[in-house]
């Protein structure tokens, strides 16, 4: 075989073991990507479970105490301090702590061709699982527990009525934005409130009068844009929706000010707290 021909032979041969190395390396990445995003589905605590009971008889707690409840519970100082305004308060922050540190099995259900959505299963059988913490109008719920293609984009609601438990959602393609009983979130297992920053009760009234009144009954849009100046826009998502509520009231909850806003964008907001956590690593907002 002459020279020229073996060289070719050789670099195509180069050229095609490259071409096998980046096909195993992509494919090694989707395989995480996948894992990551799908079967990597929600956080439970790695340490052990500590008896909290001695930190919830004292009188007034400090902030290595709050810090040290959140570790072990998902529940900010502010979820903590209103739980020890009932007399069962504090037995029921030792259950939110006991359901905290359990793993459990996910049922995943086929919501259309494209999307899926995760709930708890307690022997073999959903479960309203998580304990939540007492809301307040204008408060935002958070899951990461649907994802489309692999996505794990989430869900997010807004409390319009705290006192019924009645949140304002936008759902799926096809449907238009619904109340819904708040009793549905407590089957996720990834699951977050997040409430205002330094912002009086009368303020979020407004805010969830305002959304109930204006944001139901909507067309669902997958990337419906932020719209600046509209009232009641055409179509909206989850967390389009719930931004708009606030802007209408001068607080721009996007996280990162891009032309779209997502669920995990509301949970990087600075402009709020977070007052349980469930499934979500707490040092992190998403």
């Amino acid at each position: 075989m002459p020279i020229i021909q073996k060289q070719e032979l050789s670099t195509i041969k180069k050229r095609g073991r490259l071409l096998l190395l980046i096909i195993s390396v992509l494919i090694s990445l989707f395989c995480i990507f996948i894992w990551k995003n799908v079967y990597d589905a929600s956080y439970t605590p790695e340490g052990p479970q500590a008896n909290i009971s001695c930190i919830l008889k004292k009188n007034k707690l400090s902030s290595e105490d709050y810090s040290f409840l959140f570790k072990q519970t998902g529940l900010s100082q502010t979820a903590i301090d209103e739980f020890r305004l009932s007399s069962d308060g504090n037995e029921k922050i030792l259950s939110i702590q006991s359901n905290y540190f359990k793993r459990n099995k996910i049922f995943r259900e086929q919501l259309n061709p494209f999307t899926v959505q995760e709930s708890i299963l307690v022997n073999g059988s959903l479960s309203r699982f998580i304990q939540m913490a007492p809301v307040k109008n204008g408060d935002i719920l958070l899951t990461k527990s649907c994802y489309t293609l692999y996505w794990r984009h989430g869900h997010c609601g807004i409390v319009i009525d705290a006192k019924k438990g009645i949140t304002l959602e936008s759902l799926t393609p096809g449907s238009h934005s619904i109340k819904q009983d708040i009793s549905k979130w407590q089957y996720f297992p990834t699951f977050k409130i997040l409430r205002l920053k330094n912002a009086d009760q009368k303020k979020l009234d407004e805010i969830a009068a305002f959304a109930a009144k204006n944001l139901a009954g909507i067309k669902y849009g997958i990337c419906s844009p932020k719209r600046y100046d509209d009232t009641k826009p055409k179509v909206e998502n989850c967390s389009q929706m719930i931004w708009q509520a606030y802007y209408h009231y001068g607080y721009d909850i996007d996280g990162n000010k891009g032309l779209l806003v997502t669920p995990s964008d509301l949970a990087k907001s600075d402009l709020f707290e977070v007052v349980q956590t469930f499934g979500f690593p707490p040092d992190k907002p998403w």
